[in-house]
């Protein structure tokens, strides 16, 4: 049995969304960056979940699945594009950027829920930049992003959509930071689609690309926490159906959680910083792609056309 339920967590407006028969949950805090915070399966919980909605507030990318428009850092906060300068918001302050896009510390809308006996329990939410004026003061593009989870047995499913509704062509990125919860004591490895690693200083990338070695080679089994990781990759193979994957395996207690994304995903950042966590985060494009001297093809830099709507890429989260 699949359902979609209005609660609260923290005493903020929240839904939950289970599938009873494989006892597995998720719960979204549309309020608070559209952020699903909590991922369970037989009670036990997948992601890094914050302790609160204070502090999820005060440390929005840092818990449960991020979701980063645009992904990253711009260095300065600062770029040109179709002719206008822009300035971001300083949220990095300390390093002099900005980072991880404007979804993520401001409200959402609930769109609709469903259940379906094929499909599962799905929630739908979206973020109006022309909710947030002081969005739109600084990106004058009156977009708005639609994301649909749904919640299969041990599958969550995320499905995004891009709307802008002004004349003028905005530059577009998309990303999400998932933080899977890998403790040292369960021996945990990774792997992922080959792909090269950025160069990069400062987390901001050159434009170059070296070839991943030793334990930051990722083609094959891993230890995850066997070094520092906060590092992109750009992939140089796809899957047989054009996507590509992260896994991550708890070799202590049998578990693989994998991370799916769909051809839209052409770069990969791993992050493990806070201990016991690993976030695979699929990205559209490169951080600072707004500012790179590459090919769009390479950087993964797009535009979305005044008045356009489409897709992006699905992505999915498995689990044994």
């Amino acid at each position: 049995m699949f359902t979609v339920t209005e609660t609260t967590w923290s005493g903020v407006p929240a839904l939950r969304l289970a599938d009873t028969e494989a006892e597995t949950a998720a719960l979204l805090v549309p309020s608070l960056g559209g952020n699903l915070i909590s991922l369970t399966c037989k009670g036990e919980e997948l992601l890094r979940t914050p302790p609160d909605a204070r502090t999820l507030s005060e440390q929005a990318s840092r818990w449960g699945i991020p979701v980063l428009i645009p992904p990253n850092r711009i260095a300065g906060g600062r770029f040109q594009f179709g002719g206008r300068d822009y300035q971001l918001e300083m949220t990095d302050a300390a390093g002099g950027n900005h980072i991880h896009g404007f979804a993520l510390r401001r409200a959402w809308n609930s769109v609709s829920t469903a259940t379906s006996p094929t499909n599962g329990a799905s929630a739908t939410i979206c973020f109006k930049a022309a909710d947030h004026p002081e969005v739109l003061a600084q990106f004058p593009h009156p977009f708005v992003l639609t994301l649909t989870y749904t919640l299969k047995g041990r599958t969550l499913r995320c499905s995004p959509h891009i709307r802008n509704g002004g004349p003028d062509a905005m530059p577009f990125g998309l990303g999400f930071h998932p933080y899977l919860l890998a403790p040292q004591s369960g021996q945990p490895e990774i792997r992922m689609t080959p792909a090269r690693l950025w160069e990069a200083e400062a987390c901001l990338p050159s434009g170059r690309f070296l070839q991943p070695e030793g334990a930051f080679d990722l083609a094959g089994w891993q230890p995850a926490h066997a070094v520092h990781r906060d590092c992109g990759y750009a992939l140089t193979a796809r899957e047989p159906d054009g996507w590509s994957r992260f896994e991550l395996a708890d070799r202590a207690r049998g578990r693989l959680l994998t991370l799916r994304a769909a051809p839209d995903y052409g770069h990969w950042v791993t992050f493990n910083g806070f201990e016991g966590t690993v976030s695979p985060e699929p990205y559209t494009c490169m951080t600072n792609a707004f500012n790179l001297d590459l090919p769009h093809a390479v950087s993964g830099m797009t535009a979305v056309a005044g008045g356009e709507s489409r897709p992006v890429g699905d992505w999915e989260l498995t689990w044994d």
